[in-house]
C-alpha cells in the first residue's frame, strides 16, 4: 500500500454529498436500536463523525493504521460540534488489534463502502460476522451496504468512472479497474497524482481480491451469525432490492438471542 493511500482516498471522496445520501438511513436505524454505534472497517471516520454529532455514542474501528490516523485527525477537528451535541455523544476510533473482544454493548453495527466483500475469504468472513454479533446486545442491528454481486459478476464490468479531486499539493485521480476468475474478482485502484504546481504524474496501485458476495449467500452466511428478520434494500431510500438492476445490496437484520 503507498504511504499516503489514505490521503488520496480522502481527497476523491466527495463527503458531503455522499454523507447527504447515507446519513439519514443510519441515523433512522440508529434511533431505532439505541445510541450505541459499532463501525467496524471505519475508514478516515467521516461516519464516525456524522453520527456522533447526531448524538450517537460511536466507536470505529479499521486495520489500515494511515485510515485511523486521518480518522482520530477528523475526530479532534470535529471536538467541538461533537461535543455540542450534548447527551451520550461521543467519537472514537481504534486500531483493529486494539478493539480486541468488545463484548455484547452495542445497539446497532454499520459494516459500509463494500467492505465485507474484500474479507479474503469465506471463513474469515464468516468469523467477522461472528465477531460483530458477539458485539451487539440481543435485539440490536446490524447493517451493510455492499454492491450488487448479483448484477456485477454477470456484467463483468472491467472499467468504472474516474474520480478526481485534490489534497494540499497534489492532484489525484483514482482509476478503478477489475479482472475476474472462475470465484473471485480481483479489484485494482490506481491512484494517480501530481504535483499542482506541475510536473509528470505518478502512479500507485492498490489491489485486493473480492469475493462475489451474492444477495443469497450473504444471507446464509448472517443467519449462521445468528442474525434474522433481514431486510434488503437496492439503496439508502430503501427502494426494494433488484438482483437484476439495483447497484448495491444493503442488508439489515436483528441480532437474535
Amino acid at each position: 500500500m503507498p504511504s499516503n493511500f489514505a490521503e488520496h482516498y480522502e481527497a476523491v471522496i466527495n463527503w458531503e454529498k455522499r454523507l447527504a445520501r447515507e446519513r439519514p438511513l443510519l441515523v433512522e436505524l440508529a434511533r431505532s436500536a439505541g445510541r450505541r454505534v459499532l463501525i467496524p472497517a471505519c475508514g478516515t471516520g467521516a461516519h464516525v463523525v456524522a453520527l456522533a454529532r447526531d448524538g450517537f455514542s460511536v466507536l470505529g474501528f479499521d486495520a489500515d493504521e494511515e485510515m485511523v490516523a486521518l480518522a482520530r485527525q477528523r475526530i479532534d477537528r470535529e471536538a467541538k460540534a461533537i461535543f455540542a451535541a450534548g447527551g451520550e455523544a461521543t467519537a472514537s476510533v481504534l486500531r483493529m488489534e486494539e478493539a480486541g473482544e468488545l463484548g455484547p454493548t452495542h445497539d446497532v453495527a454499520c459494516c459500509l463502502g463494500n467492505a465485507l466483500p474484500g474479507i479474503s475469504g469465506e471463513g474469515q468472513l464468516a468469523a467477522a460476522l461472528k465477531g460483530v454479533a458477539g458485539a451487539l446486545r440481543a435485539g440490536g442491528l446490524f447493517f451493510t451496504q455492499n454492491l450488487n454481486y448479483d448484477l456485477r459478476w454477470k456484467e463483468k464490468a472491467h472499467w468504472f468512472p474516474v474520480l478526481s479531486g485534490e489534497t494540499g499539493k497534489e492532484e489525484v485521480l483514482l482509476v478503478k479497474f477489475a479482472d475476474y476468475e472462475p470465484q473471485a474478482i480481483n479489484f485494482h485502484a490506481m491512484f494517480l497524482t501530481r504535483q499542482k504546481a506541475g510536473g509528470k504524474w505518478q502512479s500507485e496501485v492498490r489491489s485486493s481480491r473480492q469475493i462475489p458476495l451474492f444477495r443469497d449467500r450473504l444471507a446464509e452466511l448472517l443467519t449462521e451469525a445468528g442474525f434474522g428478520n433481514l431486510q434488503y434494500w437496492g439503496d439508502y431510500a430503501k427502494a426494494p432490492f433488484d438482483p437484476a438492476n439495483s447497484n448495491d445490496l444493503l442488508v439489515v437484520g436483528e441480532k437474535l438471542d
